[in-house]
């Protein structure tokens, strides 16, 4: 993926580094209190910029009075907002790619392109959600590429200016998307659930309010993060440059409006989110200077056959439904770091599991973890640590492969499966016991703390005494990696506990898990390559 880098990592309302409050008179401290705690009840939003597809176009569109011999990208975004009762999206985002590039040929220096995984429905699936699950739309304007895919949001409310729809309804020739217009203005399934909106709070912790400038009715919308109020514009302020450098974008339809327009949003801001700027993947969200924003890949090592009681505590069914087995690369920090290491004897993994595992581990040659490896350019021996998320043959067995990588392992974990606690009988597989005999140093145990900058382990205990998660700062956010609390995306997003002793403790798991990120990976689910293109996660989109 291409992505323009920028010198700051975030931004506020005036482009520089965020601002700590100071000096403040005893009455301001308590004016700040007061409103902060009759703030408190509002949620506060994650929000998500999903690429909806890119293009270029020229200087004198991209600023008021620009040079028309330069070219700049944009990006085309949808915006993810949880955090509420429903999911929220600010803007439909579009499908029809040639329809938009014949109506805005005029302004494009290369058309918008848009891959498979940039459409609306796949980057939702990242979440695990679908269209049916959005239960409010947001619009800032009616133009096409903001509003193009509205009518798959079939459960959701739809939010328009008052102005900007009363405007684009009667005008002739309109700058509204008109199969949109239609379908609202005259089909009752779409109309009852259009709500008109002006200067108001249209959702807890959500105000919209008009801009104009770009479209004579252009709203942006004023949403309540753990970062501040985050504004997201509209295309009143499409790069960050329009807001940095005081110049309108060059497409309006009133420029004093758009000059308007940024001084209301400077009063009004904590940060904002340009609707077009590239930069944006880079810069949000905020991160302190130099954060390390990791990538995973998924690599499969194998894969068998499970049943269901197993996968789910809800059942006795002995139905069967394919698991893989994976390797998490974590990349982006000085050296590789891997997450569970897949099974090193899976013939001897398959008998002990028959019972539940019929037919038992498959595993193609270029599935054995040091040749998957290999195959992504990773010698064992740069990987710094391995962290495992529990210790069952098929996560752990194969340590020995990595010379020079610390063993990181939940201590409580470490201490039931070597015999410190309970039993008194060492576990541990053979050749990892053999592996830190020789190399002591090598053994991290953790309970609940950074292993690296950005890589933190966390206790979940259920599926084994000192499972625990791991969870990565990305480009995206938080992810976790979860291990075996949550084999399948069924599990989570179904409210589905896996088989365990303790379900109390299971959902107990999956609670914290929910706590700590939006996207989860499952240990064992197919769908993880189906949700995430050749298996990388943690980046908004691929080329």
């Amino acid at each position: 993926m291409t992505i323009r880098k920028e010198t700051h990592v975030c931004y506020n309302i005036t482009g520089k580094p965020w601002p700590r409050i100071s000096r403040l008179g005893l009455a301001s401290v308590v004016v700040c209190l007061m409103i902060g705690q009759m703030a408190a009840a509002a949620p506060t939003y994650r929000i998500y910029p999903l690429r909806n597809g890119i293009c270029k176009i020229a200087g004198n569109h991209a600023y008021y009075e620009g040079d028309s011999d330069k070219t700049y990208g944009f990006a085309l975004y949808i915006w993810l907002v949880l955090g509420g009762d429903k999911p929220i999206l600010i803007d439909a985002g579009l499908s029809d790619v040639e329809e938009m590039n014949r109506g805005a040929a005029h302004v494009l220096r290369e058309p918008i392109t848009q891959n498979k995984n940039e459409s609306g429905t796949a980057q939702l699936r990242k979440f695990g959600l679908t269209p049916d699950d959005i239960g409010h739309v947001l619009i800032t304007h009616l133009h096409f590429d903001h509003v193009d895919d509205l009518l798959i949001y079939k459960n959701a409310k739809v939010y328009i200016g008052k102005k900007e729809w009363e405007m684009a309804t009667t005008a002739a020739p309109t700058w509204g998307h008109g199969k949109i217009m239609h379908e609202f203005s005259n089909t009752p399934s779409c109309r009852k659930r259009l709500v008109l909106v002006q200067d108001q709070e249209v959702l807890p912790g959500i105000e919209s309010f008009w801009v104009g400038g770009h479209t004579p009715g252009s709203m942006a919308y004023r949403v309540n993060t753990a970062h501040g109020k985050t504004v997201l514009t509209g295309d009143t302020i499409s790069l960050l440059g329009n807001f940095e450098r005081n110049i309108p974008l060059g497409i309006f339809s009133d420029l004093q409006e758009c000059i308007e327009a940024m001084k209301n949003i400077r009063k009004k801001a904590d940060i904002v989110l340009p609707s077009h700027d590239p930069g944006t993947l880079d810069r949000w969200p905020p991160a302190p200077k130099n954060a390390i924003k990791y990538t995973i890949r998924a690599i499969k090592v194998g894969q068998c056959e499970v049943r269901d009681y197993i996968t789910f505590q809800d059942t006795d069914s002995e139905q069967t439904s394919t698991y893989y087995l994976y390797v998490w690369l974590i990349e982006g920090g000085p050296k590789p770091i891997i997450v569970d290491t897949g099974p090193k004897y899976p013939e001897e993994f398959s008998k002990s599991t028959a019972k539940y595992i019929p037919g038992g581990v498959r595993q193609l040659p270029e599935e054995r973890t040091i040749k998957a490896l290999k195959r992504y350019g990773i010698d064992p021996a740069d990987v710094s640590h391995v962290i495992v998320t529990h210790l069952h043959p098929d996560h752990y067995d194969y340590f020995d492969a990595f010379p020079k990588a610390r063993f990181v392992v939940n201590r409580r974990e470490y201490e039931e499966t070597t015999g410190q606690l309970g039993s008194g009988r060492n576990r541990l597989a053979t050749d990892v016991r053999k592996t830190l005999d020789k190399r002591p140093d090598a053994l991290q145990l953790v309970e609940d703390e950074e292993v690296v900058s950005g890589v933190r382990v966390f206790p979940l205990g259920c599926h084994s005494p000192g499972s625990q998660g791991i969870l990565v700062r990305t480009q995206m956010g938080p992810v976790v990696i979860a291990g075996d609390v949550v084999y399948k995306y069924e599990n989570i997003e179904k409210d589905r506990p896996g088989r365990s002793p303790d379900e109390r403790a299971c959902r107990e798991a999956m609670a914290r898990i929910r706590s700590l990120a939006d996207i989860v990976l499952p240990a064992h689910d197919p769908l993880t390559l189906e949700r995430w293109p050749d298996g990388i996660i943690g980046i908004c989109t691929t080329d």
